[in-house]
């Protein structure tokens, strides 16, 4: 049966029938109590999410084929072109209306986005999400995700086409993209700087563009790491050089991860920020990613736990948990907006930086679990949030 008060959200999922509104809303709060992707778990939670009384409680077989068929629908979107979208529409401006609402950050910055993968296995079948984010407050936000169906790095045309994509909901113009090692090419850096108007700063292997550093005359790429070697309060050097008629700024700095496995002695970077400095201090925000990973998987919600098989499938659930991830996120920045004395912070002896003590991530998913117990508040809780929201210049309604 569909709930009454779904009627509040008709105008911002004006194409999603309103049952499949209120079985997106049903699992997104059961896989939050459940803490886990897998239906299976989750499937415990509906009773209690839908106010089941024990003398109208349905068995779990029937709760766990409610849960199931809202993602076999997906499978559709071949062929009708209309649920699997609609469905993306939905979490898409339901998504946009949280990130309106997340505490404003007091100091103007460049925009910063994060690009990496995350892959796990699913019944021997290896599976791979290209996933982009954007650092708020230092905490990394999902705002698009793609299963890559593959287990390899994505290719350079692939990634071109991702964020051409992820332009059709985004204006991703001006700002910064932080990528490690794997997401490297000639014809990718043209495409982020020339065709999408993004700064980048990315991390290269050791071994690579050597020729074109010494074309560019000056120093050689042995002197460069030279002169860091002869002084030890040198932090960096860099110079110009030119890729595929483009100019950036190749960097060499030193590796604070240095001696631990697969680290080389420094980093090399290639960005398009005129400032080598700035670069470099950008660039370890990218570790932020793996952070969001973390809280996806093992620390968060078990997403390498989750059974459902298929493109379609898997991009509904990661769909699913991002949009609650980002309601667990904006009640952790809240909850420190509210009461900062409560911001302990710790050191991180391997990356020599301070964390906070209990994440944005953990103190905000305590609160939110609290807030989604049962469907009515659900609603009424999103409702509010969607109110009062904006959405963020940057996101294409």
């Amino acid at each position: 049966m569909n709930h009454p008060l779904c009627e509040q959200f008709k105008e911002i999922c004006s194409d999603l029938p309103a049952h499949a509104l209120n079985n997106l809303l049903t699992i997104a709060q059961c896989m939050c109590l459940a803490r886990s992707t897998n239906l299976a778990k989750a499937k415990d939670y509906v009773s209690q999410v839908l106010g089941y009384s024990e003398e109208n409680a349905v068995q779990p077989p029937s709760h766990y084929r409610r849960l199931t068929r809202f993602f076999d629908a997906a499978t559709k979107a071949e062929q009708d072109g209309g649920f699997y979208y609609a469905l993306g529409d939905a979490i898409h401006h339901i998504s946009l209306g949280i990130m309106g609402s997340l505490p404003k950050s007091k100091c103007k910055k460049l925009r910063v986005l994060l690009l990496d993968g995350t892959k796990w296995e699913v019944r021997g079948e290896k599976v791979q999400f290209l996933t982009l984010a954007m650092v708020h407050q230092g905490v990394a936000l999902p705002i698009y995700a793609d299963d890559l169906l593959k287990a390899g790095h994505s290719s350079q045309a692939e990634r071109i086409e991702f964020l051409k994509r992820a332009g059709e909901r985004f204006d991703l113009r001006n700002m910064l993209l932080l990528g490690d090692r794997e997401y490297v090419g000639i014809q990718w850096f043209e495409a982020l700087h020339v065709e999408f108007g993004i700064q980048f700063v990315i991390r290269l292997k050791k071994g690579i563009y050597h020729q074109h550093i010494e074309a560019a005359g000056g120093k050689t790429w042995e002197q460069m790491q030279q002169k860091l070697r002869g002084n030890k309060k040198k932090t960096l050097v860099s110079k110009l050089i030119k890729l595929g008629g483009q100019i950036y700024r190749y960097v060499i700095t030193r590796n604070p991860k240095a001696g631990s496995k697969d680290e080389d002695e420094f980093l090399y970077l290639l960005t398009t920020l005129p400032s080598a400095k700035t670069a470099v201090s950008q660039y370890a925000v990218r570790w932020q990613i793996e952070v969001l990973f973390r809280h996806l998987k093992s620390n968060g919600f078990d997403l390498e736990s989750t059974r459902v098989e298929g493109k379609y499938k898997r991009e509904v659930m990661m769909q699913i948990l991002c949009l609650v991830y980002l309601l667990a996120i904006r009640e952790g920045l809240l909850f420190y907006q509210r009461c900062p004395k409560a911001r302990q912070v710790k050191m991180d002896y391997a990356r020599k930086v301070k964390t906070l003590v209990h994440s944005v991530f953990r103190q905000g998913l305590c609160i939110l679990m609290r807030k989604v117990a049962s469907l009515d508040n659900m609603i009424r809780y999103l409702a509010s949030i969607l109110a009062m929201a904006k959405p963020p210049e940057w996101g294409h309604v």
